[in-house]
C-alpha cells in the first residue's frame, strides 16, 4: 500500500491519506484537494521524471562515472520539486510519501527554513544493482558512440539496440525501485472545457513548449501541457475511426478473427450506452472538427455544445481509448461531476469505474464537491460487499447494479478535507469510508441533507406560528 503523510503545505494542514486503487477526495473550496492530488501526481511521475533525466545524462555525459546514484537521485528530486511548487509551497513543510509503506519505503520531501528543500530516502531505499545495471548503460552507450564515430555511415545497428536494450532494463529496475508499474499518467483538471474553443492555438504553443521547456514548467503548467498533448492523441485516435460508434464496430471487426477480443467489445458497447445518455448524443470527428450527433440525427458543433457536453467529453473519449488499447493507467480527475446533472454524474462514474476495474493495474484518484459522487461510490462499494456476504444473491444485485462496475472495498479510500462547515467537530482531514461495511460512512453523506432539514423545520416552526397568531 502508497500512503502520503502531508504537514503545513499549502492549504494543507495535516493529512494522512491512503492511496488505493480508487481515491475520492471531497471537501469545501480551498480546503486542499488539488494540492494533495498534485502531490500523489508528482511523487507517483517521480520515475518517470528520472527515466528522462538519465536518458539525457548519459547521453550529454556518457564518460561520467558516478556511482552515488542516490545523490544523483535526490538531488534531481529536490530540483524537480522546487520548480514545480516554486510559488506556491509554504515554509516549515513535511511531505512524506511511501511507496511501500509496509516495508517502510518512503522519499520525504520538506522545508525548515525559507528557500531552502531537504529530501531523504528511507535506509537502503536504491538498491546497488540499480547502480550497476547504470554502468552498464553507460558502456553500452559508450560502444555504440565510439562504433558510430569510427565509421560514421554504417547502419550500428546491433549496438544501437543493445544501448536501448541495457536502458530498458534499467528503466524497468528504476520503477521497481518506486513500486511502480509502467502505465499512463494523467492528470485532468477542472475547466477542461479550455481544449474546445481554444485549441488549435494551445496546441501549436504546447508541441514546442513541452519538448523545448519541460523542465522548466510549474505542476499547473505541466499538468496542462500534457493534457493539451493527450487531447491531440485522443482527437488523431477517433479521427480514424470516425467517433465512439465506430471504435466499438472497429472492435466487432477484429474479434471476427480473434474471439478473446469477445469481452472487450461488450465493454466497450456497454460504455457507449451509457455515454450516449451521458451525452444525449454521441461523438463524432472528421476533417471539419469535433461534432456530437443527437438523437434525432442532428449534428451540433461541439464548440456549440452545453458547458456539461464540453467538460466531460475529453473524460470520455480518454476512457474508451484505455479499454480499446488495453492500457494500464493511472488517472487524477478534479471535478468529474462539473456541469452535469445528477443522473449523468452517476452515469459517469459508473464508467469510470468500468475502466479502472478493467486492468488490475489502474488506478483512478478524484476530487470532488459532490455528494452525489460520494453516493454512487458508497452503491458500488455496496454492491460488492453484499454479494461477499451473500453469494447467492449476485443475479438479483446485478439486476441492480452492472457487475462490471462494482468496487472492491478493501481497494478504496475516502476522505473528507476542510470540515469548517460541519456542525460536529471533525479533523481537517477525516477518512469517510466505514470499513466494516463496505460503504462511505452515512453520517457524513447525510450532514448536508440534516443541516437543510434543520433550516427548513426552523423556518417551518416560524410560519407555523403565524398561522396560530391569527
Amino acid at each position: 500500500m502508497q500512503k502520503i503523510i502531508i504537514k503545513n503545505f499549502g492549504p494543507v494542514q495535516d493529512a494522512e491519506i491512503e492511496i488505493k486503487k480508487v481515491l475520492v477526495l471531497i471537501g469545501e473550496q480551498a480546503s486542499g484537494k488539488s494540492t494533495i492530488a498534485k502531490l500523489i501526481y508528482f511523487f507517483k511521475g517521480v520515475p518517470s521524471y528520472l527515466h528522462d533525466h538519465f536518458w539525457r545524462h548519459i547521453s550529454n555525459d556518457p564518460e561520467k562515472n558516478d556511482t552515488d546514484i542516490e545523490q544523483e537521485i535526490i538531488a534531481f528530486v529536490k530540483d524537480k520539486f522546487d520548480t514545480f511548487w516554486a510559488s506556491s509551497r509554504s515554509n516549515k513543510f513535511n511531505i512524506t510519501y511511501y511507496y511501500d509503506f509496509e516495508n517502510n519505503r518512503y522519499l520525504e520531501v520538506s522545508s525548515k527554513e525559507e528557500d531552502d528543500i531537504y529530501v531523504n530516502f528511507s535506509h537502503n531505499f536504491i538498491d546497488r544493482q540499480l547502480i550497476l545495471q547504470l554502468e552498464i548503460v553507460r558502456k553500452s552507450y559508450l560502444r555504440y558512440v565510439e562504433e558510430e564515430r569510427q565509421n560514421p555511415d554504417g547502419d550500428h545497428f546491433f549496438n544501437r539496440e543493445n544501448y536501448k536494450s541495457d536502458f530498458l532494463f534499467f528503466n524497468q529496475q528504476l520503477y521497481w525501485q518506486f513500486n511502480k508499474q509502467y502505465y499512463d499518467q494523467l492528470f485532468m483538471a477542472a475547466s477542461r472545457s479550455i481544449t474546445i474553443n481554444s485549441f488549435s492555438l494551445l496546441q501549436k504553443e504546447s508541441s514546442v513548449t513541452l519538448r523545448s521547456m519541460k523542465d522548466l514548467f510549474s505542476i499547473n503548467e505541466l499538468i496542462m501541457m500534457e493534457f493539451i498533448e493527450k487531447v491531440s492523441d485522443l482527437q488523431r485516435n477517433f479521427r480514424g475511426i470516425r467517433g465512439f460508434r465506430g471504435i466499438v464496430e472497429y472492435n466487432i471487426s477484429r474479434s471476427e478473427a480473434d474471439t478473446s477480443k469477445i469481452g472487450k467489445v461488450r465493454i466497450l458497447a456497454k460504455m457507449c450506452d451509457r455515454i450516449f445518455s451521458i451525452l444525449k448524443g454521441t461523438y463524432f470527428i472528421d476533417n471539419n472538427g469535433e461534432s456530437i450527433i443527437t438523437k434525432d440525427r442532428k449534428k451540433v458543433d461541439l464548440s456549440e455544445s452545453s458547458s456539461g457536453q464540453q467538460e466531460v467529453i475529453r473524460i470520455l473519449q480518454d476512457v474508451l481509448i484505455i479499454i480499446h488499447l488495453n492500457q494500464k493507467v493511472l488517472r487524477v480527475i478534479e471535478e468529474p461531476e462539473a456541469h452535469l446533472f445528477p443522473v449523468a454524474q452517476k452515469q459517469l462514474i459508473e464508467l469510470l469505474a468500468l475502466m479502472v476495474n478493467y486492468q488490475p493495474e489502474n488506478q483512478l484518484i478524484i476530487t470532488t464537491h459532490s455528494p452525489y459522487i460520494l453516493s454512487v461510490f458508497s452503491n458500488l462499494l455496496f454492491a460488492s460487499r453484499v454479494v461477499e456476504k451473500n453469494p447467492a444473491a449476485e443475479a438479483e444485485v446485478q439486476e441492480i447494479i452492472d457487475k462490471d462496475c462494482w468496487l472492491n472495498p478493501q481497494e478504496f479510500s475516502a476522505y473528507s478535507l476542510g470540515n469548517h462547515s460541519f456542525p460536529e467537530e471533525m479533523q481537517y482531514c477525516e477518512p469517510i469510508f466505514d470499513n466494516k461495511m463496505g460503504n462511505i460512512k452515512q453520517n457524513y453523506l447525510d450532514t448536508v441533507s440534516e443541516i437543510l432539514g434543520a433550516e427548513f423545520s426552523q423556518l417551518y416552526s416560524i410560519h407555523g406560528k403565524t398561522f396560530k397568531r391569527r
